[in-house]
């Protein structure tokens, strides 16, 4: 992986550095959030072999809408109904992520922003695994048309399947209001990336300020960190990667000139052109492009704007 930008373009302190291979938890308070998170982490892999695994039901439902009858309906709403048991079982992990997110950036996002780091490197090897995650559940699930299809038949049978069989009323997972909740959810194209950004943006207004530095800090610290690695491992690698363009998102959302202008705290050209340098990384360069605001304005860099197109 070649990288052109120079360790002398990082502005950050010389006595902190990110591990994301075996980062001790500091302290008590350090440890009850870690644990929060890991549990709330730990259906992750599982849930992404399953979105990567969804092939939909596409022939059950062509069926029941072109040949209509109890035999043909019947089949398609078993299929759907299984089917939003994966989508529920999406959804609510979401639902974890936006719970624990908020504490992740008390405890990271300190007022004294270096300090934040340094006594909290295990959860900010927690934090660049949510954006792992939330990065590769995305692009699984924008590529899988079925995940739409499926669920806006569901929605169209719902009511009527319901109640042509009121002894089974009770164990639909998922009525019309949960329904509803879920296609707002799944009509985003990247509806997790979503859910972080507005628990960011909907975090107390007062501490914007030291949200902006710190998620500054961490992404001039992957870049720092990915222009020291050796590459040996590739999920390490990734880690940094991701969370150096998940904070690079958040920022952008959180800062009112965004995060690509000349007086940005992050480091953005090294960033971009890191990124652009490493290989498998089209996924993360699209959510820059399609997931920040500020991209675009007239205060952004002309050299930024064209790295990017």
């Amino acid at each position: 992986m070649g990288c052109t930008a120079s360790q002398e373009d990082i502005k950050v302190p010389g006595d902190v550095d990110l591990d994301f291979d075996n980062p001790e938890v500091a302290g008590e308070d350090e440890r009850k959030i870690f644990e929060r998170v890991a549990e709330a982490l730990h259906d992750g892999p599982t849930h992404l072999d399953v979105l990567h695994d969804y092939t939909g039901c596409e022939e059950p439902i062509r069926s029941a809408l072109n040949d209509p009858g109890p035999k043909t309906e019947g089949a398609a709403w078993k299929a759907v109904s299984k089917a939003v048991e994966k989508l529920h079982g999406f959804y609510q992990f979401a639902l974890e992520l936006e719970k624990v997110w908020p504490q992740i950036l008390d405890s990271i996002c300190q007022d004294d922003t270096v300090r934040g780091i340094k006594t909290n490197l295990a959860l900010t090897k927690k934090l660049s695994e949510i954006f792992d995650f939330v990065f590769h559940f995305d692009e699984s699930k924008m590529v899988n048309p079925a995940i739409q299809n499926d669920f806006s038949y569901y929605r169209r049978v719902l009511s009527r399947m319901k109640n042509a069989d009121k002894e089974k009323k009770s164990e639909i997972l998922v009525d019309e209001e949960l329904a509803n909740k879920m296609s707002f959810f799944f009509a985003y194209p990247t509806p997790m990336m979503k859910v972080l950004i507005d628990a960011t943006t909907d975090f107390d207004k007062n501490a914007k300020g030291r949200l902006i530095m710190g998620l500054s800090l961490i992404t001039n610290l992957c870049l720092k960190a990915l222009l020291a690695d050796d590459h040996s491992k590739e999920s390490r690698t990734m880690l940094f990667l991701c969370a150096m363009t998940g904070c690079i998102i958040l920022v952008d959302h959180l800062h009112d000139e965004g995060a690509f202008h000349k007086k940005s705290p992050i480091r953005i050209k090294g960033c971009i052109t890191t990124l652009k340098n490493s290989p498998g990384t089209d996924f993360l360069l699209n959510s820059l492009r399609f997931t920040t605001l500020h991209l675009n304005d007239e205060q952004t860099m002309s050299s930024i704007t064209n790295l990017l197109n």
